[in-house]
């Protein structure tokens, strides 16, 4: 297979959208990046989880974290969905939420006042040991400014614990760019231990500014099937 070792957000987007043509639908893209992030994080921990905690967002990359919530809860391990900013709005994100939503424990943190998040957010999570993990599916690659809201206050718990938990960013550490090439410092950004990227890695994965690469800890890129669906079609899983 050959595969562009860096790929732009646009680049990105217009490769899901040529897999979707070919025959693999955003559903299946969704399903394919929260089991196969489920599996490197399983493989990491030796297949053990204590308790998880996945921080979610509104959009796919929520989806994402729904997905790798109801593998953990089908394995039999203890996990929780904090959603820091509404209710999911994308379709998928949606579906995924739905199949999940009255089987597990969910802190919807958008509902505390925004002086007030972050100290219902230590309560909510008090129990949290060493051993637990954070899950920071909260912004997708094509995120740009500083995050705001209770959004931003679930990035200053998981940054406030960074020494304390095992952290996995999907995607992207929340609060970061994917088009990041410079040398910008981000106001506020999760410190991961993990970042994992979904079919390659986008130029913030590449950056090699302190500044940024401190935020990304261990990058893999996981395969879910794009390459293969264009292969299919062309001959040809490259850009």
């Amino acid at each position: 297979m050959h595969r562009k070792p860096i790929v732009t957000c646009a680049e990105m987007k217009e490769l899901e959208q040529r897999a979707d043509e070919a025959g693999l639908s955003y559903y299946q893209m969704m399903e394919n990046a929260g089991s196969t992030a489920y599996d490197i994080i399983m493989a990491e921990q030796e297949h053990f989880l204590h308790k998880a905690c996945v921080f979610c967002g509104k959009g796919n990359n929520a989806g994402d974290g729904f997905v790798i919530a109801r593998k953990i809860l089908e394995h039999g391990d203890q996990v929780r969905i904090v959603l820091t900013s509404g209710e999911p709005t994308t379709p998928d994100a949606i579906t995924n939420y739905e199949l999940i939503r009255d089987r597990i424990e969910i802190i919807r943190l958008y509902e505390s006042a925004p002086e007030q998040a972050a100290a219902d957010l230590e309560k909510a999570l008090c129990d949290m040991k060493e051993d637990d993990l954070l899950i920071d599916a909260i912004f997708g690659t094509g995120f740009h400014g500083t995050p705001r809201g209770n959004a931003a206050a679930a990035i200053d718990y998981m940054i406030a614990h960074r020494d304390d938990r095992m952290i996995y960013a999907i995607d992207i550490p929340s609060g970061l760019s994917g088009d990041e090439e410079g040398e910008v410092r981000p106001e506020k950004a999760v410190y991961a231990d993990f970042t994992i990227s979904f079919h390659a890695r986008k130029p913030v994965h590449a950056n090699q500014y302190p500044m940024i690469a401190d935020h990304m800890g261990q990058v893999v890129v996981a395969d879910i099937g794009i390459g293969t669906a264009l292969e299919c079609v062309k001959g040809d899983g490259s850009f």
